[in-house]
């Protein structure tokens, strides 16, 4: 049996069970938080590398969660996961101040990979930017930089949309890039580029959220007694007012989204592992 427990990153101990910092929780005041139900499985920690090997030897999981170390090539890291084990993903990135590795273990990644034949497990992702602004073709200095959109420098183009929609230039929250499987980056400027929390597509959606409807779309999300949920550090922010649920509700740097049964590492998204009984 497993514990998962989430702390905020002062409150950081890395010799729990299974778990993370998190920025905050959705619904309480604390600095750390349990998970209800103790759940079977195993965890794999350590480099990338080490937890794929270990993987290979496993039995086959009926779900995984996994916490990221903020070390980068996280969306590598899924798609090789995603070869050895077939199964619902959820998870994402320990929040942080100045140091990397808060997770269980201290490495690169934790995986708990979950066997227990008592629940039935249920990865859901979605993405609250629906209003489609623009189609994009992108050109890349690296897989997380921009170069150019639309053949416009990355900079002017985002800054001009934003004008257009009434958006402050420093909001990278309400308009963001969305790949075809509607995961959405979280872009940033450093200096004159834009990069990108994840990995980029040369084609790319931007879409919008209003700050009207966050709120509402947010919780109706959370409000889910028989889940453990991640979502973005970069959503909690937009948030005016509490969420007042009463389960258990993260806020992550990134979030493994499962859509169509493939994992990836996202931005700005919400991502739960529902846990029904059988």
């Amino acid at each position: 049996m497993e514990k998962l427990i989430f702390t905020t990153p002062d409150a950081w101990n890395n010799e729990i069970s299974f778990g993370c910092a998190t920025q905050r929780f959705a619904n309480t005041e604390g600095n750390s938080y349990t998970f209800e139900k103790e759940l079977q499985g195993i965890v794999l920690t350590g480099p990338y590398a080490e937890i794929l090997e270990k993987a290979q030897t496993a039995q086959k999981a009926d779900a995984a969660v996994v916490v990221f170390g903020n070390a980068g090539g996280e969306n590598n890291f899924l798609k090789e996961l995603q070869k050895i084990i077939s199964c619902p993903m959820v998870g994402g990135g320990a929040a942080f101040t100045h140091t990397p590795g808060r997770v269980t273990g201290g490495g690169e990644a934790a995986v708990f990979l979950i066997r227990d034949d008592r629940y039935i497990f249920e990865a859901v992702t979605e993405c609250i930017h629906t209003e489609l602004v623009d189609t994009c073709k992108l050109t890349l200095t690296d897989d997380r930089t921009i170069a150019t959109i639309n053949g416009q420098d990355g900079t002017s183009y985002l800054d001009a949309k934003k004008e257009k929609l009434g958006l402050p230039l420093t909001d990278f929250e309400h308009l963001t890039l969305t790949d075809k499987k509607g995961v959405n980056a979280h872009l940033s400027r450093h200096g004159d580029v834009i990069k990108s929390g994840r990995d980029l597509d040369e084609e790319m959606d931007l879409r919008y959220v209003p700050l009207e409807l966050v709120y509402d779309r947010i919780r109706a999300f959370y409000d889910d007694e028989n889940a453990i949920i991640f979502g973005c550090a970069g959503l909690g922010g937009l948030l005016d007012k509490p969420l007042n649920t009463q389960n258990l509700g993260l806020f992550l740097f990134g979030e493994v989204c499962t859509v169509d049964g493939i994992a990836e590492f996202g931005n700005l998204m919400l991502s739960k592992l529902r846990i029904l009984p059988r």
